[in-house]
């Protein structure tokens, strides 16, 4: 249990931790490389080492230090050392390594914890499967864990819904260059989460690989091979928006440094959210500043930035009027059921929270009190709520140790604002 008493800092400067993502996917495309991939300053939350650790078994030494990682790069084909692998509670490492894996030279079991086992895969399945790649269930179809055969991928042509997550999109593009032939992924309705994707076919171009997007619609990967390098991870807006967020409902000011200005990350949107609100924002070079005042309730389509959802839920429970955060009904399936859990857990603390099968509609209330906090085992609700305890003290949050699979010293860094 960590206790949260009202913040006694009222100006803070706080360095944001590595991007969750961008590390990630590096991580998976210089596996593939040809040559030695070297990552400096990564995330080494709890995501990164159960991947990491999902690489070594696939044969891929990876060395991970105090501020980089050394990967020596298989080629694009993998050569297993296990026959099992298992990504804990890493929905991108089970979503990315679903189609990694049939880059193998044999054989692999994929699986992962209880909640991993629940979030859907059957979409990138099918997708793979349209490719020529060989995977079967092996509890419940549509979910994991499953059974890769390997032998590679083909290529060609596939559709998928973009509806439910972008991950499976992501997915294809970085093991696409080492099909047989080219492959285009048709995406049949609307994609959500476009700047992860970005994300992706950014950290490809680092590697030497080009994906022409057309509007989201069609992305055409070419046959090729990853070029190992020494890359740099930036700094996550997603972590920083915590911080933010305990500005904008204190009335404090925070400034957040190693943020990159031209960013493709998508979660930059909750600085322009808290000004939309009412905050005062400052951005120089590395750094932006947000200061806090009184806030206006807001109604956003959220289908772009689902992990600003908890934050932005937070800051509409201390703002004046009703808020509806829209379009989000993919979040059912993130680490646990973000809706339902997000509203349950403010109504604990007096705010009149209740959501719908897509959107989340929230009363604020200034006069909102401490409670015990359930997070669900999920690290971007823990730390919203730890914001929120901030202002009412009192707080009290279950499992603080989930915070460790995107920010692990997320609790240390939090001290700032009492010291």
């Amino acid at each position: 249990m960590q206790s949260i008493a009202k913040l006694r800092n009222l100006r803070v400067s706080v360095e944001a931790p590595p991007s969750k993502a961008h590390t990630l996917r590096a991580l998976i495309i210089g596996s593939l490389a040809q040559g030695r991939t070297t990552i400096e300053k990564p995330l080494l939350g709890q995501d990164q080492l159960n991947v990491i650790g999902c690489l070594k078994g696939l044969g891929v030494p990876v060395e991970p230090g105090d501020n980089q990682i050394i990967i020596e790069g298989s080629g694009g084909r993998y050569r297993p050392v296990s026959d099992e692998l298992n990504v804990g509670e890493s929905g991108v490492g089970m979503n990315f390594l679903t189609s990694a894996t049939c880059l193998c030279d044999k054989p692999v079991v994929l699986t992962g914890s209880a909640r991993i086992k629940e979030r859907p895969i059957a979409e990138v399945v099918n997708g793979l499967r349209q490719l020529g790649a060989g995977i079967e269930y092996l509890e419940k179809e549509g979910y994991p864990p499953i059974k890769i055969h390997g032998g590679g991928i083909k290529g060609g042509k596939c559709q998928m819904s973009g509806r439910e997550c972008s991950q499976y999109f992501s997915s294809l593009i970085v093991s696409a260059p080492y099909a047989e032939t080219p492959v285009t992924i048709i995406c049949i309705d609307e994609l959500t989460e476009k700047p992860y994707v970005d994300i992706t076919i950014q950290m490809a171009a680092e590697f030497a690989i080009l994906t022409d997007n057309s509007n989201y619609k069609k992305f055409v990967i070419p046959n090729g091979r990853y070029k190992g390098r020494t890359i740099k991870i930036e700094g996550d807006y997603s972590s920083a928006s915590f911080f933010f967020l305990a500005a904008a409902i204190s009335g404090s000011s925070v400034t957040v440094t190693n943020l990159r200005a031209d960013t493709k990350q998508g979660d930059r949107a909750f600085v322009e959210l808290m000004k939309q609100m009412g905050c005062r924002i400052k951005t120089e070079a590395d750094r932006v500043t947000v200061e806090g005042d009184i806030l206006k309730s807001i109604e956003r389509d959220m289908s772009d930035i689902p992990d600003l959802v908890p934050p932005a839920a937070i800051a509409c429970a201390f703002a004046e009027g009703t808020s509806r955060l829209a379009n989000i009904g993919h979040l059912r399936h993130k680490e646990c059921d973000r809706l339902a859990v997000m509203a349950s857990e403010l109504q604990k603390m007096g705010v009149d929270a209740r959501c719908d099968e897509t959107s989340l509609i929230i009363e604020g209330n200034r006069e909102a009190h401490g409670a015990i906090i359930d997070p669900h085992n999920d690290h971007r609700i823990a730390m919203s709520f730890a914001a929120a305890g901030l202002v009412t003290g009192n707080q009290q949050i279950e499992n603080p140790g989930c915070v460790a699979k995107s920010f692990p010293d997320f609790w240390e860094r939090f001290e700032i604002f009492h010291k």
